[in-house]
């Protein structure tokens, strides 16, 4: 018996979010996966996996301290977050409860997801802003000898 094979059962078809408690909260990866198969399914993670990847960049780039500690802390919690949802909906570890954060239904979710990386964001602009700065600091070179 197919579920969701390679290329899913198409949007809307799934035959799970009958049976599934919270199927479009708790268990919406399950229901990914059975409509957009394994290849949405890497697709999605591939997706945290890059946003984790950029959180790093913002650390690595980050010039004062708090900043970047406050980057690393919410750039691993939602990736934390997602795996670990991810991991209850394959079956590796117990029902948690937790959502996956951007596709889950659920207002608070989705709103301190979003703070989170608002937060990120801002961490990553002030570094720029601060390199703007000393840009527009220095003297202009117009290459006369003036």
């Amino acid at each position: 018996m197919q579920r969701g094979g390679s290329t899913g059962k198409l949007p809307g078809n799934s035959d799970q979010r009958n049976f599934l408690p919270n199927p479009f909260s708790d268990f919406i990866y399950a229901i990914i996966i059975e409509e957009y198969g394994l290849l949405g399914g890497v697709a999605v993670l591939g997706l945290y996996l890059l946003l984790i990847y950029r959180g790093i960049v913002v650390i690595a780039g980050s010039s004062r301290a708090f900043g970047g500690i406050l980057s690393a802390g919410l750039t691993f919690s939602i990736g934390l977050q997602a795996l670990l949802n991810m991991a209850v909906a394959v079956g590796l570890v117990p029902i948690t409860g937790v959502p996956l954060p951007f596709l889950s239904m659920g207002g608070t979710s989705l709103l301190f997801t979003g703070i989170a990386l608002g937060i990120i964001l801002s961490v990553s602009r002030g570094d720029i802003d601060k390199d703007l700065d000393e840009l527009s600091s220095r003297p202009a070179n117009r290459g006369r000898g003036e």
